[in-house]
């Protein structure tokens, strides 16, 4: 998270995609207290309590390194603005249960101001089976690229500014 952090604040990049793990991996999440296996085989829980705990102390410690970079991305001035308000960083998964292999209604964050483009701190609810492409089309927007479509996109996300 902190070369990452420095490749934004010193410009080097403003454009980054940062996977914190292969839903396919076999890493290994014996590091975080209570998890004992990998993210993949983990994520097929079939209920059972105690599976589904580890899975989700795996979850947990994913959206607790996103809130290490967007604090330390907040801590950063950059002439009256942070280092968060000129960014867009969108956290999110391919699969919404990796136990039924569910990709639908994802739970994706979308963090940042990007230069004002954004208004923040909204939940943005899309209509059933909108497609996750729709999302890329509207950022790809907010960073100035021409593009109507990307993928299997329908249109674009309204209500981000």
């Amino acid at each position: 998270m902190d070369v990452l952090l420095l490749a934004f604040w010193t410009d080097t990049t403003r454009i980054s995609t940062l996977m914190l793990g292969d839903a396919q991996t076999g890493r290994d999440f014996s590091f975080l207290e209570g998890v004992k296996g990998s993210f993949h085989k983990l994520s097929h829980h079939r209920d059972d309590l105690q599976v589904r705990d580890q899975y989700e102390r795996i979850g947990t410690w994913h959206v607790q390194q996103l809130a290490y970079l967007l604090e330390r991305m907040q801590g950063l001035d950059e002439g009256g603005s942070t280092l968060l308000d000129n960014c867009m960083l969108m956290f999110g998964s391919s699969l919404k249960d990796g136990n039924k292999h569910d990709n639908h209604d994802l739970p994706i964050l979308l963090a940042g101001k990007a230069g004002g483009a954004i208004r923040p701190g909204r939940r943005i609810r899309e209509e059933e089976d909108t497609p996750l492409c729709n999302l890329y089309v509207t950022m790809s927007q907010i960073m100035g690229i021409n593009v109507e479509e990307f993928g299997d996109s329908s249109g674009s996300v309204t209500g981000l500014s």
